[in-house]
């Protein structure tokens, strides 16, 4: 208790030191801090923030000149709602140009914490030069992570489960882009920790290969994708191959912004499409797209008295051993499909089709909480989609339905009611006979499945330095869920009030609560029994001199299930010095946390090298310590550089199964070669 006690009172005082000399806020850092970790407290699985990291790193590097950009291209800013853009555009009509950033705190609808945030995103000047449209782009990254402990499966003696590579990552990834053709091309290779590399199944080198063309022009042919390409298109429920984001402290920013199809540059071995796309524009405003693609997904391969079949889909995308190997490439897939989109003044409205086919079929575990999950070798979706702007009303849908008559519906607005207030709404209802392979739409769940649901949020600034965010959550679940045996219900609170002292200082205090419930193991029958999960957190983040800036966090979880009461808190330290005579930058984290169990986890974003990310869940108890640097040794070649640990004090092994390792630290490390030519 007393070391606790100290650790709290270390923190205010430096919490306090940073307020007290804070000449100017942190940045960059915060800016991809807030995007990524709001999306990892709320998913359930491991999604692949590579693409999302190079959107927000390009737009860093070549912020947005705010006085020249269309709608399309406001929407790239993930802080701006439909209405945020408008009011932006309606600005900039009446008064000219935005002579200054902090100018657009007169926009209706921003506040000084909005303009922080999109500050490293945003520029109000032209570039004095301008990219050459003649000259070849190149970027190439070469990657390798290695862990210092070694996991049980490197040593285990069962041949089915030991691991049959080194404890090593690779990873690599070339880009070329001709501004003067509209062409871009890329590669990209990847092996993971454990699994054979130029050996064994893997005699070609890496284990997963991704490589894409895509060609844009005015013409007719928009634009013609080859290779691997993912699409994100409506409000998700059909079509959205990639992270979509769930519930968030971005409160009123839940609308789905048309992003159409993409390149394909992640690691993700089985969310994209593999084959052909091409987009036509043969009228002002109108997009028709049509798209093609085969590829083969990892599964669970079973057998029964009349023919082989799927038993399970497998996302985790690891071969390193025997059992993991079988399941790779074990179910084919074929997809066709297309989509409309029809661009008016205020609306636009969509609509989409696609067929899947699979060999061998799928036939999903007989539980009793699976019993309306697909089934079968063929599904397909169809789905329509409108957005439409009635003064201060920012009106979305889309409605969907599977091969299945399942029906998926999502209905949202969100409304300006005040300069300085902004409410949105959304309501979705997915039925349990729905599926929709590729969709990623705004819930609770991982899945558009088997979920009822309505949404309320609000962003009001009530004075210009202050912010407050909220949001309820109401849903339930008509049938039961893998971790409940009966229908449930549940709510979500959230709530956070910011502070930014000008451009000098950004602190805000953030209390969230779920209500849900969860089976309780029992000798008899597992019950779903309502628990009830509290999370407080104050975080800060200022610059107090030019060249370096910290970050303080402290947060508490509670747990409570029946007679159960788990508790937890994290405390870091960030630290982030850029050199002015020399180009390097250094950046540091030491934490400490301590909680009862997994329930009382708390995740934290962590800085690391470019285009790479770490969201950990911190539990149990015990340290961890971080060190990364960018180093840039000329003007075409960057080095990047991290090393990892974590070290618990009251166990002494961590994970379990092939991941298990004895002991009670865990440590690891990466290096990066960035070449630009």
């Amino acid at each position: 208790m007393k070391q606790i006690r100290s650790i709290l009172l270390l923190a205010l005082f430096l919490s306090f030191i940073g307020i007290a000399n804070a000449q100017n806020t942190t940045g960059e850092q915060d800016l991809i801090e807030q995007i990524i970790e709001n999306i990892a407290e709320q998913e359930e699985e491991n999604p692949d923030y590579t693409n999302l990291l190079e959107e927000i790193t390009k737009l860093i590097q070549n912020p947005l000149n705010i006085n020249t950009a269309n709608f399309t291209e406001l929407g790239k800013l993930y802080f701006l709602n439909q209405n945020q853009i408008e009011q932006l555009i309606k600005y900039r009509e009446e008064n000219g140009a935005i002579l200054s950033i902090y100018e657009m705190q007169l926009i209706k609808g921003f506040s000084a914490e909005l303009v922080k945030n999109i500050a490293p995103l945003i520029s109000t000047k032209a570039k004095t030069k301008p990219i050459s449209v003649k000259k070849l782009q190149h970027q190439l990254l070469i990657r390798c992570e290695h862990n210092f402990q070694k996991e049980a499966g490197y040593k285990t003696a069962d041949e089915n489960s030991k691991y049959l590579g080194n404890p090593w990552k690779y990873y690599s990834r070339y880009q070329m882009q001709s501004p003067k053709s509209g062409i871009n091309f890329g590669f990209t290779a990847e092996n993971d920790k454990g699994e054979p590399f130029f050996k064994d199944e893997n005699s070609n080198g890496f284990d997963f290969y991704s490589a894409h063309v895509q060609k844009k022009s005015n013409g007719l042919f928009k634009q013609i994708n080859l290779g691997d390409y993912q699409i994100k298109f409506g409000q998700g429920l059909s079509l959205w191959s990639g992270m979509g984001g769930k519930k968030s402290s971005f409160t009123t920013q839940n609308a789905r912004k048309y992003q159409g199809i993409r390149s394909y540059k992640s690691t993700d071995e089985n969310r994209f499409f593999r084959g052909m796309s091409i987009i036509t524009s043969p009228l002002k405003g109108i997009d028709i797209a049509a798209f093609a693609s085969y590829k083969k997904i990892d599964a669970s391969a079973d057998t029964d008295t009349i023919s082989s079949f799927a038993s399970s889909i497998v996302n985790t995308g690891l071969h390193r051993n025997r059992n993991e190997l079988n399941k790779k490439d074990a179910l084919k897939e074929k997809l066709l499909g297309g989509y409309f989109t029809w661009n008016l003044k205020n609306t636009q409205l969509g609509a989409a089709f696609i067929q899947y086919s699979y060999s061998p079929e799928i036939k999903i575990t007989k539980k009793a909480y699976s019993h309306y999950n697909f089934t079968g070798k063929n599904n397909y979706n169809l789905s329509i989609n409108y957005q439409t702007r009635i003064n201060n009303i920012h009106l979305f849908g889309e409605a969907a339905q599977s091969k299945s008559g399942g029906i998926g519906i999502l209905q949202g607005a969100n409304i300006q009611i005040h300069p300085q207030f902004n409410l949105e709404t959304i309501y979705r209802k997915y039925d349990k006979e729905y599926h929709a392979h590729y969709s990623n739409s705004f819930s609770e769940q991982s899945r558009n499945q088997n979920e009822e649901g309505i949404y309320i949020g609000i962003n009001f600034h009530p004075f210009p330095r202050w912010s407050i965010k909220a949001y309820y959550d109401q849903f339930e679940f008509p049938w039961l869920k893998h971790s409940s045996n009966s229908p449930t219900n549940g709510h979500e609170y959230f709530s956070q009030i910011e502070y930014t002292k000008s451009d000098k200082l950004s602190v805000y205090f953030r209390y969230k609560q779920e209500n849900k419930a969860d089976n309780v193991n029992s000798d008899f029958i597992n019950t779903p029994i309502e628990f009830k999960k509290t999370q407080f957190r104050l975080h800060l983040s200022a610059k107090p001199a030019a060249n370096w800036e910290i970050r303080n966090r402290i947060e508490f979880s509670k747990y409570k299930q029946a007679e159960n009461n788990e508790n937890g808190f994290l405390i870091y330290q960030d630290l982030i010095y850029r050199f002015s005579q020399f180009p390097l930058n250094i950046s540091l984290r030491y934490a400490l946390f301590d909680t009862d169990s997994y329930d009382t986890r708390i995740y934290a974003y962590e800085n690391d090298i470019l285009y790479a990310y770490s969201v950990p869940a911190y539990y149990n108890k015990g340290s961890r310590f971080y060190f990364n640097l960018n180093y840039k040794i000329s003007n075409n070649i960057t080095l990047y550089a991290r090393y990892a640990q974590t070290k618990y004090s009251n166990t002494e092994s961590i994970g379990s199964g092939t991941s298990l390792i004895l002991g009670n630290t865990k440590s690891d490390i990466k290096l990066q070669l960035k070449f630009r030519f």
